[in-house]
């Protein structure tokens, strides 16, 4: 199987153009997607099938926001900002199939806010706010800070391990509301017994990662508006099962309804329990075994 990437120095060059949010929303899912159907692509010819025809993609200097001539130094023009986690299995830029100058990239364990990391988005709002258009938080499945956190609100004796670490506590305690809030919406959607379930350490943790990536939209959305910035702020979850971005756990069916791969933040706290709500809802309804797959932590 061949993957090419193709520049055709007479082909006329186009700008990339980001009008909106809308248009930089599409852009994320749409690349998500094609990320997501090179890599079937290349697991099912590795696995035996037809090598068929190569993967051209036509690519030019312009589109890969690389400088036309040398010496030359683009301007930075991201139109998003991206809040993602620090998982060396999930590269924000490939994952969306981006390339230079087009996301202004912000990682952190767990996908939480600190200082340095509002320090940056202040900046990006501040002197990229021309091409600037959405900012959006990525989480993942199997989140290990996330884990963290879940174990330690299982097992509160073994926090000691994190507790003498300053850092490492700060960055568990933040994913704790996430954790909490998730118990809840298990408890409320599967009965009172679910927490005796054995599979129930897998089930927080996975409901956890998406409530954990909504706390920190909805935390991102409220300290834009106090500082008068009005991009919008959109959140999802990249699953290693199904290689795809989404805003609930399970496969999502087409057509693609790309409001429920990249989701608003929640405004409210009340929006955010909803939401909660809603992932244990979807989580405990998918069949057994799906569940199982989506669950692995």
């Amino acid at each position: 199987m061949d993957v090419i990437y193709r520049y055709d120095p007479y082909s006329p060059i186009i700008p990339k153009q980001v009008s909106d949010a809308a248009a930089a929303v599409d852009l994320l899912v749409d690349g998500n997607q094609r990320f997501a159907d090179m890599v079937r692509t290349m697991q099912m010819r590795t696995m035996g099938a037809d090598a068929g025809e190569p993967l051209v993609i036509p690519v030019c200097p312009v589109t890969l926001g690389l400088p036309l001539y040398e010496g030359a130094v683009p301007s930075q023009a991201p139109f998003a900002v991206v809040l993602g986690c620090s998982d060396a299995r999930v590269p924000t830029e490939t994952v969306f199939d981006q390339w230079f100058n087009d996301l202004f990239v912000l990682r952190i364990a767990g996908n939480v806010l600190g200082s340095e990391c509002l320090g940056s988005l202040h900046y990006a709002v501040k002197h990229l706010a021309d091409s600037l258009k959405v900012v959006v938080v990525l989480g993942h499945t199997t989140c290990g800070a996330v884990q963290a956190a879940v174990d330690t609100y299982l097992a509160p004796a073994n926090f000691s391990d994190i507790a003498y670490t300053y850092a490492l506590r700060s960055l568990v305690d933040q994913i704790q509301i996430a954790v909490r809030g998730s118990a809840q919406a298990l408890k409320e959607a599967g009965g009172a017994d679910i927490a005796n379930d054995p599979e129930y350490r897998s089930l927080l943790v996975s409901t956890a990662v998406y409530v954990n990536a909504a706390v920190s939209a909805l935390e991102l959305r409220r300290e834009l508006r106090l500082r008068g910035s009005r991009q919008p702020v959109v959140f999802g979850v990249y699953q290693f099962e199904t290689l795809m971005v989404e805003s609930l756990p399970g496969k999502s069916e087409e057509p693609i309804d790309k409001s429920q791969r990249l989701r608003r933040a929640p405004a409210t706290p009340d929006d955010l329990v909803a939401y909660a709500a809603e992932v244990a809802t979807a989580l405990l309804a998918m069949p057994l075994d799906e569940r199982r797959s989506a669950t692995i932590s």
